[in-house]
């Protein structure tokens, strides 16, 4: 266990000390920001705050301010850890770590751990600062402050822990740039592309966009789709059970493959 944590809070300073990091979450969050607070009167969701962000439409609202981090922040999520366990293996760090006690199996679940604590901690102490605010500014009531955290650990959290999972693998078998590439075009085609118009895993128990769970646990959009939400709470916990299960699969495999990889050395 000292080794697991060891590790796991060295590649956590390691992955959150990289500036590439903390400018694109400032920036998108900046982002965020001025689009729940600057007025826009044509949107049909900007209306009157104080009115519509009531007790009883408040978790809807809260999942989906926590749904609209999930259309980038996995992108940025995916790109940043795609060079956490390569560089290992390029730098020679890997052989050195294999000649002391680390099992492998330490080696991955510790890599994994530091580095999604790295992406998600951050977004996660802006979401609690976010639902400190909104209510400050007079948008929301003092109840957003703990619906968004608890909104981000169903929509944000599952994201991120799928992304970082294949994140870290794929590159060990395809150049780094090709799968950064490939990665931004899956995220939008499996996660927002409508299958009424082109095939897509949208709406399956493979989405990782977090929509199953932000329509199933929370409602779906208050404003602009009033009615019943799309899914319901079991296939929202369905889908999260898929995804666990989805992230423990690459895992296995990926330590297939390294065990594999160091009996041949």
């Amino acid at each position: 266990m000292s080794l697991f944590l060891d590790l796991a809070r060295r590649e956590f300073k390691m992955s959150i000390h990289r500036r590439s990091l903390w400018i694109s979450y400032i920036l998108l969050m900046a982002f965020f920001v001025g689009t729940l607070v600057l007025p826009i009167s044509d949107d049909p969701a900007r209306v009157d705050p104080v009115n519509v962000i009531a007790l009883e439409n408040l978790w809807q609202y809260a999942g989906e301010y926590t749904f609209q981090f999930n259309v980038f922040l996995p992108i940025i999520v995916g790109i940043l850890s795609a060079d956490r366990m390569q560089r290992d293996f390029h730098l020679g760090v890997r052989e050195l770590q294999a000649s002391t006690p680390l099992s492998l199996n330490t080696y991955i679940l510790a890599k994994y751990a530091g580095v999604l604590a790295s992406m998600f901690l951050p977004v996660f102490m802006w979401i609690l600062g976010l639902g400190v605010l909104l209510p400050a500014l007079g948008l929301a009531p003092w109840q957003m402050a703990y619906a968004l955290p608890v909104a981000s650990l169903a929509i944000t959290l599952p994201a991120f822990a799928f992304v970082t999972a294949f994140s870290l693998a794929c590159p060990l078998i395809m150049p780094l740039r090709v799968y950064q590439i490939l990665f931004v075009g899956y995220w939008f085609w499996g996660n927002f592309l409508s299958p009424d118009f082109f095939p897509t895993l949208n709406g399956t128990l493979l989405t990782a966009g977090g929509s199953i769970a932000f329509n199933g646990f929370f409602g779906g959009f208050p404003a602009r789709n009033p009615g019943p939400a799309l899914y319901t709470p079991l296939y929202a916990s369905l889908n999260l059970l898929v995804l666990a299960l989805c992230i423990a699969a690459v895992l296995t495999v990926l330590h297939l493959y390294l065990g594999q990889k160091a009996r041949r050395a």
